[in-house]
């Protein structure tokens, strides 16, 4: 990231890494795909939204949006660039 524009100097995004092997099928990520937006936090860098969001798939980039956020974006299975463009 670019100084000074990093999610995790703001403190809004957490990377999660639960073991050395990152494969998306370990167990601790299927929970967070299925799970984080209870808590207000989405999969800020998804695979299938790498042109909209201009960034490679991060399946341990977790960004908090908040609760409802979180769940609006999970039910319509969007990025946050496209939820935030539905805002405006």
């Amino acid at each position: 990231a670019i100084p000074g524009t990093s999610e995790h100097q703001l403190g809004i995004a957490v990377d999660i890494n639960a073991d050395t092997n990152k494969s998306t099928n370990d167990q601790v990520f299927q929970w967070l795909n299925k799970n984080s937006y209870k808590y207000g936090f989405i999969l800020r860098y998804p695979s299938d939204k790498t042109r909209i969001t201009r960034t490679i798939y991060e399946p341990w980039h977790y960004r908090y949006v908040g609760k409802e956020a979180a769940e609006e974006i999970y039910a319509q299975g969007l990025c946050l660039e496209e939820y935030l463009e539905q805002l405006h």
